[in-house]
């Protein structure tokens, strides 16, 4: 593209940022139970502000030891016992010329049960229909205090040596929920009308500027809209904006709460990229501070915006996850070498709710920075690599990147195993970019790649190997349904390479199931999918989960949960429901998608055939695409112990 407009420097309140890129705040549960810092920590954001990023928004940090923490193991600045380990983490990332800010926030009502163990507060007593639990409606003195803990966080913040603050007034927190009519129904000073609704929001805004004075860096993110009935839109919050613009040196511009996340505060990959830039660019319109657009932009998207004057900054999230050298690699203009986040959000965000810290599904470095360093080996092995799919390109990948001499087998005519059909549908994009990414590596690496060879114990041996990566894959199960082998396979679905009529019947409402069924929806057939459980893809995470389920409800897919099939015959499944209603449903064709079979047999045969052999993917247990890299890192990691 040559110059990139996200490549240009930009004045934010006293510092002039390098570029454009902004980190974006996102939890990363690598903080002590006291909320403070730890080496992980430091080393995870240290590696973003290295990739060049101009400047980073830590993560969600609580202010007080009251209600405020809204989630387990998360960042915080309560006490001043917070500032030390908030110094080592604030002189990490600033020692690559990166701005350091902090996100100051108050979870309100839709705190977590577990992380603090108190009642969640609220300006209103109205329960979040995420977490279901009934605030405390905050007197006025305890607004006070709170207001006040936000300015003395802030102090801290500064006296850590972080150039700025951002308040958090976005998703459905506690300053979002005062500024909503959807959740603020008081009738005092601080409730009301619009400008009532505000003061709380300002009044934090003002104590904290107060506080930190003019030569530090304070801005405010909002949700533009919070997509839901009766909540915030755009036009509300630009209004509010506009009363606190000449407090705050930037705002940006997310969306959603709790109520409506699926869709529109953290949208998975079956939603539309770049969905709300559109507030971002309705903001611009009406403030004169830099605005900043976030939610599943990719650079590319985030240039456009750029160019169109439709913000001034473009922050990146799970992408600077999934490649924290996205920056440096916007400004080299090399974009095809960007690791692409296809928001498959297993390890980002499936982690965040149970507490455990983050990772990334493509990224295996991803929060453990410390752990896995790739570095040259002094003792260079022969390593083959058995199968061409995710797991063995990855494993073939950094093998040869730490210096082994690495040949890889596959027994098809293509790198990618089943992700190469996996990844065909329109939603899939994104995915299919790490799929060529993955294949762009290998292609520039020294990996020597064999096709259309088909990796046997006789064979390997030739090859004389210190270590073998079995990698053989899986295929697609076949369960004992009678009839069963009338039906097609997702396979034939996805490539295209089976007629498809108009009324189309998937068993299996797993991820394959429903994934195919969506694709084929989208090409405006009418699909019915069949589950024997009571719900679909029960093992995915609940945003994905959600954000497929709204995909397949806008297409028209009919759903039978609890339902078993006994038989298929010439295109008609019949089964019964839980309740033993018999049904008999024609499809043309029926598809079987009931998931992947590891080749178990296959691999097994392999496990002799070197002094190092490490089974990974999908030949283990079928499996995503993050056991695939995980997988691959963890057995190469071994080579040199």
């Amino acid at each position: 593209m040559g110059t990139w407009k996200l490549a240009q420097p930009l004045q934010v309140g006293n510092k002039l940022l390098k570029n454009r890129m902004v980190m974006a705040p996102m939890e990363t549960r690598l903080s002590r139970p006291d909320g403070s810092s730890t080496a992980e920590m430091a080393a995870y954001y240290a590696e973003r502000a290295k990739g060049g990023v101009a400047m980073i928004v830590v993560e969600n940090t609580f202010v007080d030891a009251n209600a405020s923490r809204s989630s387990l193991v998360s960042s915080g600045l309560q006490s001043d016992h917070m500032i030390a380990g908030k110094f080592t983490l604030a002189e990490a990332i600033k020692k690559h010329n990166c701005v350091a800010v902090v996100q100051l926030s108050h979870g309100g009502r839709q705190a977590n049960p577990g992380a603090t163990g108190l009642a969640c507060v609220a300006p209103s007593p109205i329960p979040c229909k995420v977490t279901q639990r009934m605030p405390h409606e905050l007197t006025t003195a305890e607004l006070l205090e709170i207001e006040d803990a936000f300015a003395a966080a802030a102090v801290r913040a500064k006296t850590a040596g972080f150039d700025g603050i951002e308040i958090h007034g976005a998703h459905g927190y506690l300053i979002c929920s005062f500024l909503s009519p959807y959740t603020n129904k008081r009738t005092d000073e601080y409730g009301g009308d619009a400008e009532k609704r505000g003061r709380f929001p300002r009044e934090v805004a003002t104590k904290i500027r107060e506080a930190v004075g003019d030569d530090f860096i304070v801005g405010y993110r909002i949700s533009g809209s919070e997509f839901v009935d009766g909540g915030l839109t755009i036009a509300d919050t630009s209004a509010f904006v506009k009363t606190i613009q000449d407090t705050i040196d930037y705002i940006h511009v997310s969306a959603g709460i709790y109520e409506s996340m699926a869709e529109w505060q953290i949208p998975p990959l079956y939603i539309e990229q770049g969905k709300f830039a559109f507030l971002a660019e309705e903001m611009k319109k009406a403030v004169d501070i830099p605005v900043i657009a976030v939610g599943a932009l990719d650079a590319q998207l985030g240039e456009e915006l750029l160019q169109k004057g439709g913000a001034d900054l473009i922050g990146f999230g799970r992408p600077l996850i999934a490649d924290p050298d996205l920056p440096n690699k916007i400004i080299s203009d090399t974009p095809d070498q960007i690791r692409p986040c296809f928001r498959g959000n297993t390890g980002c965000i499936s982690l965040f709710f149970d507490g455990s810290p983050i990772r990334c599904e493509i990224n295996p470095r991803c929060g453990r920075e410390l752990e896995y360093k790739l570095s040259k080996t002094r003792e260079p092995k022969t390593v083959v690599v058995a199968g061409g799919g995710m797991a063995g390109m990855e494993a073939a990948r950094i093998c040869s990147l730490m210096g082994h001499n690495v040949t890889l087998l596959e027994q098809s005519s293509e790198l990618g195993g089943h992700f190469i059909e996996g990844t065909m549908p329109a939603f899939k994009k994104e995915a299919h970019g790490v799929l060529e990414w993955l294949r762009l590596q290998i292609k520039n690496s020294n990996v020597h790649v064999e096709m259309n060879t088909h990796a046997t114990p006789e064979l390997l041996k030739t090859y004389k190997p210190d270590a073998v990566f079995v990698a053989v894959g899986s295929k697609y199960a076949t369960p004992p349904i009678d009839g069963i082998e009338e039906a097609a396979s997702p396979y034939d679905m996805l490539m295209g390479t089976q007629d498809v009529g108009v009324h189309v019947v998937v068993i299996g409402g797993g991820l394959i199931g429903c994934e195919t069924a969506l694709h084929l929806a989208q090409q405006g057939k009418k699909v019915t999918i069949i589950e024997m459980l009571p719900t679909l893809v029960p093992n995915d995470d609940p945003i994905s989960k959600q954000g497929l389920e709204i995909k397949l409800e806008e297409y028209g897919v009919n759903v039978l949960l609890n339902s078993t099939v006994s038989s298929v015959k010439d295109n008609m499944v019949s089964g019964k429901t839980a309740e033993g209603r018999e049904f008999a449903i024609k499809g043309d064709p029926v598809v079987c998608a009931t998931g992947l079979a590891p080749q178990r047999e296959e691999a097994d045969a392999l496990m002799c055939c070197a002094p190092q052999v490490f089974r990974i993917g999908d030949c283990v247990s079928a499996r995503k695409v993050y056991e695939c890299f995980h997988e691959a890192w963890h057995a190469a990691m071994q080579l040199d112990d």
